[in-house]
């Protein structure tokens, strides 16, 4: 029986730190759409992306612009002058469509180049907070990432992770 009472005891002892462990939680979503260097970044990348549309838009125009020509003198050309024609216009269409998919991919590479920065400045914040506030764990609340799915209690640090960002 005492060694019973004493295992019990241990486990008690054993399972105390773990009950005394604190969560805090913030709204990554939130919070990265108030950072600067996230809007800065995001008005960078729609100018990019402005850039990139308007290029596929001229494109596309002096594509339609040949086809047009070409179905207006097409009437004259023989079966073979057609069909090399056509196989241009095939190729130059393809070449938007390569165009767009390469733009797409560099936009890819460009927001990813782009918001690292903000986002490791983000967790270090984060990281400074939690170690501040003696916290063990913290979780993303942001609904978008389904991590949390209840929430009363805990800390909540989005007050002291905006005012580390100096965020209002």
């Amino acid at each position: 029986m005492k060694k019973v009472l004493f295992a019990a005891a241990i486990a008690l002892l054993s399972a105390a730190p773990a009950l005394a462990q604190k969560v805090g939680h913030v709204n990554i979503d939130s919070l990265l759409v108030l950072m600067p260097e996230y809007k800065a970044a995001m008005v960078n990348l729609e100018a990019e992306q402005a850039k990139f549309e308007n290029e596929a838009r001229e494109m596309q125009a002096e594509l339609e612009k040949s086809a047009a020509a070409m179905q207006a003198a097409s009437t004259n050309w023989s079966e073979l002058r057609k069909q090399q024609e056509t196989k241009s216009l095939q190729d130059a269409y393809a070449n938007i469509q390569s165009y767009m998919q390469n733009a797409q991919e560099t936009l890819q590479t460009k927001e990813v180049e782009m918001l690292t920065p903000v986002l490791e400045k983000m967790q270090k914040a984060i990281d400074d907070v939690a170690t501040a506030q003696k916290l063990s764990y913290v979780i993303d609340s942001s609904r978008s990432k389904g991590v949390l799915v209840y929430q009363k209690g805990g800390d909540n640090l989005m007050k002291a992770v905006k005012a580390k960002l100096a965020i209002k």
